[in-house]
């Protein structure tokens, strides 16, 4: 009887643990950042990409190529990338920020992306890049923006 009892409890909790256990994964899933948070998240993006900007420029003086097509193409690629994120920070500051500002700064960034996958930069200009991705893939999820990086031909407008 004792052993019985033992093996239904022990079942109860196995049961129980088997009900419970989708509630758990649930609650593990990330929630929508409070404005605060993507506040600060969209200052982060602005340093790292202040950050790679220098990187980059001082790779590319140092790189063969310093005053060619790739450097100009660069340039106008992190220029927009920077114009899109002003314009993210512009309707966010004015409660206006949507997916699809934050799908243009992703697209933006995309491209800068293939050229560096692309180009052998210094380890500096990499890391800062890497960094910043981080924060942009984090951006993505606290505006719900499905997103992989591929390879993205877009005119820097």
């Amino acid at each position: 009887m004792k052993s019985l009892k033992s093996m239904t409890a022990a079942v109860a909790v196995g049961l129980l643990s088997v009900v419970s256990y989708p509630a758990a994964v649930h609650a593990q899933e990330p929630t929508r950042l409070s404005d605060d948070q993507v506040e600060r998240l969209l200052e982060r993006i602005e340093q790292s990409a202040d950050k790679f900007r220098s990187s980059i420029d001082d790779a590319l003086d140092k790189s063969s190529a310093d005053d060619s097509k790739v450097e100009k193409d660069i340039n106008r690629y992190v220029e927009a990338f920077e114009n899109a994120t002003d314009r993210l920070e512009s309707r966010f500051d004015d409660d206006k920020s949507s997916a699809e500002d934050v799908q243009e700064v992703l697209t933006r960034a995309a491209s800068i992306n293939s050229l560096m996958a692309r180009q052998a930069f210094t380890d500096r200009a990499q890391a800062d890049w890497r960094l910043l991705r981080s924060d942009l893939n984090e951006l993505a999820r606290a505006y719900g923006v499905t997103w992989e990086w591929r390879v993205v031909a877009v005119s820097p407008q």
